[in-house]
């Protein structure tokens, strides 16, 4: 769904009124809200590792780079994420505490199989240098939050027609618009804040996906009964 309908619905709340053109717009009202749709979908986008922003990275190591750039449109690493080892089914590489670990064990030429990564001078750094067709695999948080029409993903809102790459985001695109233009403006907007942050918990939870409800029953594995704890007889 194009932010229009975003823009529109705070715009109707605020002011009663429903523009059919933002971007683009020399009036203020529609310049302000401009202004903020695009830090709007920043706070969303980083309050936590939503799904639809997901992507996967490979890096395939010559046998002498150690530094890989990041990937397109790198934001973070995903807080759960590993960095895979395709070739070698049980060890994948691990993450460093500080660069400062890192720059020991290279300086030792120690380190845990098949090697460690870490993230510094914008670049993937890799110890020991991964050998000739040896293969990086790792999730990351994508920066591009918006959709042009041509489908084409964006570090920013540039167009009405744009969309939020985050399901369901627009609803809080729209309550975020109408806190933030009624607390710039000084007025009480303690309700509104209450209602984006309602709405945001309860999207980030549907977005990390249903969630396995153990019961307190006895445990059983497969179709075997739980042994009776008693002598018998």
């Amino acid at each position: 769904m194009p932010i229009l309908s975003a823009m529109q619905s705070a715009s109707l709340r605020l002011k009663g009124e429903k523009p059919s053109v933002f971007f683009g717009s020399s009036d203020t009202f529609e310049s302000e809200i401009v202004d903020l749709i695009n830090e709007a979908a920043a706070d969303i986008t980083d309050y936590q590792d939503w799904q639809s922003l997901i992507t996967q990275a490979t890096l395939t190591g010559d046998g002498i780079k150690e530094a890989f750039d990041l990937p397109a449109g790198y934001s973070r690493m995903m807080l759960t994420a590993d960095v895979q080892d395709t070739n070698n089914w049980v060890w994948g590489y691990q993450a460093v505490n500080s660069i400062d670990d890192y720059i020991w064990m290279k300086a030792r030429g120690w380190g845990p199989y098949p090697g460690v990564w870490a993230v510094f001078n914008n670049q993937f750094n890799f110890y020991p240098v991964p050998a000739s067709g040896q293969v990086a695999v790792f999730p990351y948080i994508n920066k591009n939050y918006a959709l042009g029409q041509d489908g084409t993903a964006k570090p920013a809102f540039t167009a009405d027609t744009d969309e939020f790459r985050i399901l369901g985001g627009e609803r809080l695109l729209t309550l975020w618009l109408v806190w933030r233009w009624r607390e710039n403006k000084k007025l009480d907007a303690t309700g509104d804040q209450e209602n984006f942050v309602k709405a945001l918990d309860e999207l980030a939870a549907k977005d990390r996906g249903s969630r396995v409800l153990r019961s307190r029953a006895r445990s059983r594995w497969g179709n075997v009964r739980t042994a009776w704890p008693y002598q018998l007889g």
